[in-house]
């Protein structure tokens, strides 16, 4: 790189704008094109000298600059720049009777700038001496005829800077803009490679569970055999068989397929079930039919519906021993309500609020996926399922769904 001609450069030095700042390309055409927008606009008596690049936001400006009749525009060339011992500096000084200004900048990384501006100052000429020196030309008696009635005028220096300070802002805050959607389109394809990845994982697990399922299958119909013993054999059956249509309808989660069904018949076998299990900590299931008159027929994905209701059973069982957990239907308008209840461990205040979010746990072993999962197969059936209430004495599940 060549060495830099200091008295050129030494304008570059003003702290009050640069502030050891760089500025992008964008500021650089944007006052380009507003120190000479108005001369070229008012055709005003006035002489420039520029060295940039035509840029094609303010090539309209230069072109009616060199019809202005009023207006002396001298541009250097790359030729005339390179025979000095200088770096590249781009300039635009101007002196008319309205304002003077001296605007110099000098790339100094890729679309980054670092830039001198003054307006209505006496350090313009300054400027326009160094760039007689170094160009070897003289237009003093164009330049100094031309004087604004007022030279210092630190108001308009002040604005200048201001706007040039929240044109900055703007751009940087475009660039940050602009960095965001890059990194969440590089961290959108990082996630969607990752779920592909645990997706054929998970497919393949699927494979394996179904393989061992089929041996349980086979040895749940070898003990049924031998022992006739059904109330212990049925509940190991419809557990495999819900297993296996859950992992079936692993490659289409979100497929709901909705048939009237009848919501009694579906809780009565999620109780039977349970009923055994629950003797463990010496919980007892209770249905309370407060729609004994009527069907209390949905419809739902009965699948779908017992994962549910099968998974609040659960969870109400693991909260407490020694309870009755009751799981109570009623009618709430022409919809089906289903109340489970414990009278366990409460769930904590600041985590009632989190529990359907999904992989939120309360749990050590948790996954945090039960409740979330629950959530949205309810309201794939047009139901609803929340906490309906926890404290010290009670902790209450609903779900409500449309009745046929």
């Amino acid at each position: 790189m060549q060495k830099t001609n200091k008295n050129f450069n030494k304008y570059f030095e003003n702290q009050d704008l640069t502030q050891n700042e760089l500025y992008s390309a964008s500021i650089v055409k944007s006052l380009i094109k507003s120190i000479l927008e108005p001369i070229a606009a008012n055709n005003s008596k006035a002489i420039i000298f520029s060295h940039f690049q035509e840029y094609p936001e303010i090539q309209g400006v230069v072109k009616r600059l060199e019809y202005c009749t009023n207006v002396n525009f001298r541009q250097f060339s790359d030729f005339e720049f390179s025979k000095f011992d200088v770096e590249e500096i781009g300039f635009l000084v101007l002196t008319s009777q309205r304002y003077n200004a001296a605007f110099l900048f000098k790339e100094v990384e890729l679309n980054k700038f670092e830039i001198y501006l003054k307006l209505n100052s006496k350090l313009v000429n300054n400027v326009y001496e160094t760039i007689k020196n170094v160009f070897l030309v003289n237009y003093d008696n164009e330049f100094y005829i031309h004087k604004p009635e007022r030279r210092d005028n630190v108001l308009m220096n002040e604005a200048v800077i201001n706007l040039l300070k929240h044109f900055e802002e703007t751009i940087k805050e475009g660039e940050y803009n602009t960095k965001i959607q890059e990194n969440y389109r590089t961290v959108n394809e990082t996630n969607t490679s990752f779920r592909n990845e645990i997706y054929q994982n998970a497919k393949q697990i699927a494979h394996e569970i179904k393989n061992q399922l089929s041996i349980l299958d086979i040895y749940t119909r070898i003990f049924e055999k031998k022992t006739g013993d059904m109330e212990i054999v049925e509940p190991i059956k419809k557990s495999v068989s819900m297993i296996k249509a859950q992992i079936d309808q692993f490659k289409n989660i979100d497929v709901v397929n909705l048939q009237e069904k009848n919501i009694k018949t579906i809780i009565q076998e999620s109780i039977k079930t349970y009923s055994n299990i629950l003797k463990e900590k010496n919980n007892k299931l209770i249905l309370i039919d407060e729609m004994a008159a009527l069907e209390a027929n949905a419809f739902v994905d009965e699948e779908k519906f017992a994962i549910v209701i099968n998974n609040v059973i659960k969870n109400a069982h693991d909260s407490t021993q020694n309870d009755e957990i009751i799981v109570k239907l009623t009618q709430a308008d022409e919809r089906i309500k289903i109340s489970i209840i414990n009278h366990g461990e409460m769930i904590a205040p600041e985590q009632q609020d989190k529990i359907f979010e999904q992989g939120y746990t309360t749990k050590k072993d948790g996954w945090g996926i039960g409740l979330s999962v629950c959530k949205k197969f309810i309201g794939s059936q047009f139901g609803t399922f929340e906490l309906a209430k926890s404290d010290e004495s009670e902790t209450i599940f609903t779900l409500t769904l449309p009745m046929v």
